[in-house]
């Protein structure tokens, strides 16, 4: 009976071994099987991304290169929209090329040889016609930027401040002609090298001794950085737009540094006395009884916003 009982123990544990094995053995046939489809459907993915590839490449160049011409036709028309002269070209150049549209659509053999023969010649007599305003953007992009800034505290800026108005309103009262420049984001490193360094803190005494008539370093502008005067005596290149007869070369250097930079220049006239900032291709007349605040606004002298925290 014992014996009977024993083998039936063994039988059942028998019994169970191989149904955990059959077990395992499906269990393992299973995941065999879903790795490897798994495998296919990820070798089928990869086929047909790879073949996608030259297709979505091509998207991706033809979207660069449709969004790098857009980038700079809006770049070359911010900085030119002061410029009427560059306007009108532009508007005649996208005439032309609506011309030339209409004649492929409509296939006007001839009216289409003289407009091609207009853009290839155009494009040189546009180099030669508009060889300053390609100068100017030349620079105008290759111009670098002042990382740092030196922040001034309320004391620095209160006093360099209080000097500046003393002496910008003196030499209008005395009709002292003057062009100072005050350097923002963008550096004037290559126009303090055409003058002669100072490197001196602001002082009234000092800038009307500059412009004074007859002194040697009265004939062209002193550029101040931060709070310190760093050079006198500097050259622009002048603009090439019209402007009032009224305004003479001070002002128009003073157009000329505003339109290939981000600078402020205050313009004293010789013949008024009037005072005028130049900034962005543009001159505005300024009021002494303003002129502080204008000049606040202007400088970053005050972090964003230009307010004084007085």
């Amino acid at each position: 009976m014992i014996i009977f009982e024993t083998l039936s123990i063994s039988v059942d544990r028998l019994t169970l071994q191989i149904s955990i094995s059959v077990t395992y053995q499906c269990l393992f046939s299973l995941i065999l099987k879903t790795a490897i489809i798994f495998v296919s459907e990820v070798d089928v993915m990869i086929n047909v991304i790879t073949s996608e590839l030259p297709i979505i490449w091509k998207f991706t160049k033809s979207a660069i290169d449709l969004l790098a011409v857009w980038v700079l036709l809006y770049y070359g028309i911010m900085m030119f929209k002061t410029n009427m002269r560059t306007m009108q070209l532009f508007k005649g150049v996208i005439v032309v090329l609506l011309v030339k549209a209409v004649t492929s659509v409509l296939g006007l053999v001839t009216l289409g040889t003289i407009v091609d023969a207009v853009i290839t010649w155009g494009v040189l007599a546009i180099v030669v016609i508009f060889q300053p305003e390609i100068r100017v953007l030349l620079e105008k992009m290759g111009q670098t930027k002042n990382e740092v800034q030196h922040r001034l505290s309320d004391d620095e800026r209160e006093r360099a401040m209080d000097e500046l108005v003393e002496s910008i309103t003196t030499m209008s009262k005395d009709k002292t002609g003057a062009l100072i420049t005050f350097e923002r984001r963008q550096s004037l490193q290559d126009f303090i090298n055409t003058g002669v360094k100072v490197s001196a803190s602001i002082k009234a005494e000092l800038l009307t001794t500059i412009f004074y008539e007859g002194t040697p370093l009265h004939d062209g502008a002193t550029i101040i950085k931060n709070d310190m005067i760093v050079a006198s005596a500097c050259f622009y290149p002048p603009t090439n737009k019209e402007i009032p007869s009224q305004y003479g070369a001070r002002h128009r250097a003073a157009i000329g540094i505003s339109e290939i930079t981000d600078s402020l220049t205050v313009v004293v006239s010789e013949e008024t006395g009037n005072v005028s900032f130049a900034a962005n291709g543009e001159l505005t007349r300024i009021n002494l009884n303003e002129l502080r605040s204008k000049l606040i606004a202007e400088l970053n002298w005050y972090g964003e916003g230009g307010e004084s925290h007085e």
